[in-house]
């Protein structure tokens, strides 16, 4: 096969020709085949987060930014606490509690009820101990 008139990709592209080639000119036709491949993927994904955007903006699903707040709305002034945490009373300390329990759970406040409610000391968390509760029931299962 005459390799004179072809050019270097088509050589290239041909894998009883490319055994032709110096390294020099696999070098070159591999960098040519690398940036035709980077530039056809960043084409590809420009062009589909063009087309995201234009859908997000015809179907009006775009992310909306909040209003501006009013200047004085944005630094609220501090607020001062009479007692500190600890001296609240255990009744309204177990109310508020069981309140941001129904909150969350969506559940009539009626239904909930909180009976103890203990603080926990030391380096272990809830979330820690109940970790290590679980590790322990499936070893002794």
């Amino acid at each position: 096969m005459d390799t004179s008139n072809m050019s270097l990709m088509e050589i290239f592209s041909n894998p009883d020709t490319m055994h032709s080639l110096t390294f020099g000119e696999k070098m070159l036709a591999s960098t040519i085949t690398m940036i035709m491949g980077l530039g056809i993927t960043f084409t590809v994904l420009i062009l589909i987060w063009i087309f995201i955007s234009i859908m997000g903006k015809v179907l009006g699903t775009a992310s909306k930014k909040p209003a501006a707040a009013p200047a004085a709305a944005a630094a609220p002034a501090p607020v001062e606490t009479k007692a500190p945490v600890e001296e609240a009373s255990d009744d309204s300390l177990v109310a508020v509690i069981a309140a941001a329990i129904a909150a969350y759970q969506g559940a009539n406040a009626n239904n909930l009820v909180v009976k103890k409610i203990t603080r926990l000391s030391g380096d272990n968390t809830p979330w820690g101990v109940s970790g290590l509760e679980d590790r322990l029931d499936t070893r002794r299962r």
